[in-house]
């Protein structure tokens, strides 16, 4: 069988690890596109009819529109750790496997850069540094921000990303709560990191400092909305490395607003890539950055083996290590 292997919409895999490219030219032929977030499972199937083999970023979404259209595909392996843009059902029903990153490969990285973020958030970091780049060294009395010591910190999602961010917090020596129904912990950890699990509205109301690592689902879709943002510790800031559509943009706006929010800073949005006007970009108590809480050296080496060991045993006749549709048989 001639393989041939397709990377969509992925601007890191192959570029800072060239290996990983070339160990897929070994296999077969081997073509880049980026195409619209956006786009339909219809035109998708369109654009990538003749490739058997998907290495898959976190867009474009592989719906049942795009299985009912393609042609042969034996693999998608997402280049990250989840899979909210592929039909699990629909890939089982045209015999695709569907293969996701180990979380353990993202965990430190993602952990650490929701920490970095924050802290950039609350001390304000970016617009003083441009601030300092325009010559305006007279302005730094307006770039006040708050200490972390002492305060009290929450974690909305308590899986493999979120157990390391409490862990991280709990350096700054004040309260770590915790809020999720199903925690990917054992329960040993939360004593032994000194956690306290609560509902979403007590988190809500005593935390200063928030971080969103929750799955997206239809349990958690814009969980954080107005009604929940009136729960809000007046003052608190709020960072999210997890899915954009956990917030409800409109309200996060509203709450910076009326100061309800302190700050709001998100690694991730509902529709990316941001539009160019969109209100986030245009508020200096909201920062963006474009989905890089992977980017680490470590992190990207990890991910980009764990594709090629997928396409590796696809063409072994094997199934890649923590493929997802066989799963649902059980």
């Amino acid at each position: 069988m001639a393989y041939n292997i397709v990377v969509v919409n992925s601007s890191s895999f192959g570029q800072v690890f060239t290996e990983h490219w070339q160990e897929l030219e070994k296999i077969g032929t081997v073509k880049r596109f980026m195409l619209p977030t956006d786009i339909d499972g219809k035109s998708l199937a369109e654009k990538l009819h003749g490739f058997n083999i998907i290495i898959a970023s976190v867009t474009p979404f592989f719906n049942k529109d795009f299985f009912d259209n393609k042609d042969e595909t034996l693999l998608i392996s997402r280049h990250g750790i989840g899979f909210n843009n592929v039909d699990i059902e629909e890939a089982k029903k045209h015999g695709t496997q569907v293969a996701i990153v180990p979380q353990k490969v993202e965990r430190n990285s993602v952990a650490e850069n929701e920490l970095a973020n924050l802290m950039a958030l609350v001390r304000r970091v970016v617009p003083s540094s441009e601030r300092e780049r325009a010559g305006r060294y007279q302005d730094r009395a307006q770039f006040m921000g708050n200490q972390f010591s002492g305060k009290t910190f929450g974690v909305i999602g308590c899986g493999n990303i979120g157990s390391r961010v409490a862990e991280l917090f709990s350096v700054f020596g004040g309260p770590v709560l915790v809020n999720d129904p199903h925690p990917a912990v054992e329960p040993e950890w939360f004593t032994n990191n000194n956690v306290e699990r609560v509902d979403l509205d007590t988190l809500l109301s005593r935390c200063d400092y928030i971080s969103l690592n929750a799955s997206l689902d239809d349990s958690s879709l814009h969980m954080i909305n107005a009604d929940a943002l009136k729960h809000l510790k007046k003052g608190a800031y709020i960072c999210n490395n997890a899915r954009g559509a956990l917030v409800v943009e409109d309200a996060i706006s509203d709450a910076i607003e009326s100061g309800q929010l302190s700050g709001y800073a998100s690694d991730a949005m509902e529709v990316e890539p941001v539009k160019a006007n969109h209100p986030f970009l245009k508020n200096d108590r909201i920062q963006l950055t474009p989905h890089t809480s992977a980017y680490t050296y470590e992190c990207l080496h990890g991910m980009g083996e764990k594709c090629v060991d997928d396409v590796k045993k696809i063409v072994a006749g094997k199934r890649p290590v923590r493929e997802l549709t066989h799963t649902l048989d059980d």
